[in-house]
């Protein structure tokens, strides 16, 4: 819960498209385009978009965070987890999160893998906090600026080990 209410996790659909590309860009230094984001929801079946919505006083809803992966028979690969600098450290990551971990096992799942930059500590940290370990580097993998990015996995109960 957020000071102005509770953080409410929705499917994206398309109505949610253009927030969540605004906040992409207010997130990232090398943000996918809207096309991007429209190829993800095309796909469909494997497909796993959330959005995290907060209500102001009178109401309204805003899109405070998003996240994107793929589910594919016993795998999932976040591809993209982003919230509002005005609410992180909030708990929208964590229920974001959360509910993909939910739906994971719900859908058998038993690792789950991302990337991400290895200077961002915040996230480093708060995907270690979850369980996640570093299993690889991939090099030059963002640009914008050029930077490695570490693979973090993630194995649910139930799965084979690393």
């Amino acid at each position: 819960m957020t000071s102005e209410g509770p953080i409410r996790v929705v499917p994206i659909t398309l109505d949610l498209v253009d927030d969540v590309v605004e906040l992409e860009r207010r997130c990232f230094s090398d943000p996918w385009s809207r096309g991007m984001f429209l190829s993800e929801l095309e796909v469909g079946g494997g497909t796993y978009a959330r959005g995290a919505l907060v209500a102001d006083k009178q109401g309204v809803e805003r899109l405070v965070g998003y996240s994107f992966a793929v589910l594919v028979l016993d795998e999932a690969h976040l591809g993209n987890l982003a919230v509002d600098p005005g609410y992180r450290r909030k708990g929208v990551a964590q229920r974001l999160l959360g509910d993909l971990l939910t739906e994971a096992r719900r859908n058998g799942v038993r690792r789950i893998t991302l990337e991400v930059r290895g200077t961002n500590v915040h996230a480093r940290t708060f995907y270690a906090r979850n369980g996640f370990i570093d299993i690889a580097m991939r090099k030059s993998y963002y640009q914008n600026p050029v930077e490695d990015a570490i693979v973090m996995l993630l194995m649910l109960p139930g799965g084979q080990s690393a």
